[in-house]
This record gives structure tokens, C-alpha cells and sequence, in this order.
């Protein structure tokens, strides 16, 4: 047997999320149905992070194992022209025994984001708050008060059966272009919700001219009525994984 690595890409609209769901197109499940169908029995995905349904991955990591021949350039070719072309292999590599997508990642990088005029055809991909005052200064020294190792039990959703919700957030960086705000934000773990009610609630203390200390007084109180609203999926992207 085998352990390959692939890194691939998709486009989470057409999906309920990454994770096999009973009566739910996942992509998750279409993968492993192409793998099975290239190796003739069952071949689980392990990944980096799951995403939720509506959110993109422009680098996502994903190791299994096969008994085969083929070289990783034809396991990339066999996948993509089985698979939808809302999702593309990009590369795929023999791996360490020892790997494992999720486990072996150091830090994760996330991307959000904001279009500055609505546009019907990013509906889909970029979130538009037109009712939103955004300042740039205010959001990148609020996200300031994000570095470091805290608890952010308050900015995930259902912890209940995690073992710890301590992160560290290692860089955030917000930029504008002509046509958006784009927001991100690497940690070396990402709990559900975390990266979307963090944008919410940034966006919230811009839009009140809060003190940027804001987040400092959510992260010692664990207040949620300090949060802002959770930002919506379609906005974020999976940027990238280091391993």
C-alpha cells in the first residue's frame, strides 16, 4: 500500500460541505467515489479541515492509500476526468507512511472575501454588506488584539467534544483592491465558525467605531454578547496548509 498526497481546489457552492452526509451532494463523497472507481475498492480521503457548505478551498489537502502502479501524475488525470469541474486536482505526491493531512499541518491559512459593489456574478463567492462601515485602520488594529495564543471558546460553534480551543494566530493582514476587501488570517487550528465570526465581529466594531481593545474584552470575558453577527460562507476560502 501506498500513501499519496493531493492538493486540490473547489468550488463549494454546488456542495453541502466537504464531510459525507446522508442525502447531501458532499465533496467528500464525490472523491471517494471517483477514487473507488479508479482503484476498484473503497479509498477513504482524509483531509486538512473540513469546510462548510457554500465555502471555497483554493489549496485543500487530502492523503489516502492505494495499492497501484500509477504514478501520481496519472492519479491527478484519472481523478479530474471522473470529478465535476467544480472541484480539480492540482498535484499529487508519494507521502511518508507517517503523514497525515490533518495531524501534520502546521498552520492554516484562510481568505475572506468582501465585494465593495454587488455583483451578481460573485454572489456565490464574495459577501457584500452594504449597510457596513469599513475601515481599513480600525479593522487591521483590532485584528492586532487576534495574535497570540488564546481561547476563542466564544468564536466557535459547538466545542463540546473538542479536547482544547486554544489557538494561536500567527499573522492576520487585511487589503483593499478596487474591488474588494480581502481579509486573512493563519493559525495553527481553525475551529467551526471561528474564521466567520471573527470577520463579523471585525466588521462589527468597524461599523460601531468600537475601541479596537474590543476583541481583547471578548477574549478575557467569553462574552457572545460581544460578537458580532457570524459573517456568511460564500466569502471564505481555504488559502492554504503548511505542512
Amino acid at each position: 500500500m501506498i500513501k499519496f498526497l493531493i492538493r486540490f481546489c473547489y468550488d463549494g457552492h454546488p456542495f453541502h460541505g466537504w464531510q459525507i452526509q446522508k442525502d447531501a451532494l458532499t465533496i467528500q463523497h464525490v472523491m471517494e467515489k471517483a477514487l473507488a472507481q479508479i482503484f476498484k475498492t473503497e479509498t477513504p480521503l482524509t483531509v486538512s479541515g473540513r469546510t462548510d457548505a457554500g465555502v471555497h478551498a483554493l489549496n485543500q489537502y487530502a492523503h489516502f492509500t492505494a495499492e497501484t502502479r500509477m504514478e501520481p501524475e496519472n492519479i491527478v488525470a484519472a481523478i479530474n476526468s471522473i470529478v465535476p469541474k467544480a472541484i480539480h486536482i492540482k498535484e499529487c505526491a508519494i507521502a511518508d507512511d507517517d503523514f497525515h493531512a490533518r495531524f501534520s499541518a502546521k498552520s492554516r491559512t484562510y481568505m475572506y472575501k468582501i465585494m465593495k459593489e454587488f455583483s451578481p456574478f460573485e454572489r456565490f463567492y464574495a459577501s457584500y454588506f452594504p449597510q457596513k462601515n469599513i475601515s481599513l485602520p480600525l479593522l487591521r488594529k483590532a485584528s492586532e488584539y487576534l495574535l497570540g495564543t488564546h481561547d476563542f471558546n466564544v468564536f466557535a460553534q459547538d466545542t463540546s467534544q473538542l479536547p482544547s480551543t486554544v489557538c494561536t494566530i500567527d499573522s492576520t493582514e487585511w487589503n483593499e483592491t478596487n474591488t474588494h476587501f480581502i481579509f486573512k488570517i493563519s493559525a495553527n487550528r481553525f475551529m467551526h465558525n471561528m474564521v466567520r465570526r471573527l470577520v463579523g465581529t471585525l466588521l462589527h466594531i468597524s461599523h460601531e467605531g468600537l475601541e479596537p481593545d474590543h476583541i481583547k474584552k471578548i477574549l478575557s470575558t467569553q462574552a457572545y454578547s460581544l460578537l458580532g453577527m457570524t459573517a456568511p460562507p460564500q466569502g471564505l476560502y481555504l488559502f492554504e496548509v503548511t505542512y
